[in-house]
């Protein structure tokens, strides 16, 4: 079954590339359409990103866990912090573990870059590396948030809203870029 359908897909293929003219297009315009199937993937799968936004499916399980890892591993380090629900508390303060503290929308980046540029079926191990290597990033970029916040070094909005965010997108794209150069089957 598997077999017919792969050889249905490639004849599909080959006729698609046929019609196109593919094998007579200048090595410019070959990447220019290789660049335009990459932006068409994204969009479909931008689509899928939409709709989990307009669904907003409950994540609060998810995030009571996140929280109550992250006061226990903050009160090993001699934090007074306890955990409630969502929430992370001490005399002074609290923060809320939200939706987006999960890392989800990094995560499912880059699922999106990697399934847009390549066959990620056989890419599994390194997708799942690099959906490793995020969880681990954005557990410490909410680790550092609540320090660097309880330390009074850095506004909470400063580390959160620009140092942070970016430098998870950062991570993002570099772990999709060593990817795309390196291990891309």
């Amino acid at each position: 079954m598997r077999d017919r359908l792969r050889e249905k897909l490639e004849a599909s293929r080959d006729q698609f590339r046929e019609f196109i003219g593919f094998d007579e297009f200048s090595e410019k315009q070959r990447k220019i359409l290789e660049a335009n199937i990459f932006l068409g993937k994204m969009l479909a799968i931008g689509a899928v990103f939409h709709a989990v936004l307009f669904l907003y499916p409950s994540t609060v399980p998810v995030q009571e866990a996140f929280a109550g890892v992250t006061t226990s591993f903050m009160n090993f380090f001699g934090y007074d912090f306890s955990h409630y629900s969502v929430y992370i508390m001490d005399a002074g303060t609290g923060y809320e573990i939200t939706q987006d503290c999960l890392g989800w929308k990094s995560m499912m980046a880059f699922t999106a870059l990697m399934a847009s540029s390549g066959r990620v079926r056989k890419n599994l191990r390194y997708l799942g590396l690099g959906l490793l290597a995020i969880v681990f990033t954005n557990f410490l970029r909410v680790v550092t948030t609540i320090h660097l916040s309880e330390a009074g070094i850095i506004s909470f909005e400063i580390i959160h809203g620009f140092l942070w965010r970016w430098s998870l997108t950062g991570v993002v794209l570099a772990a999709w870029m060593i990817w795309f150069t390196y291990y891309r089957e």
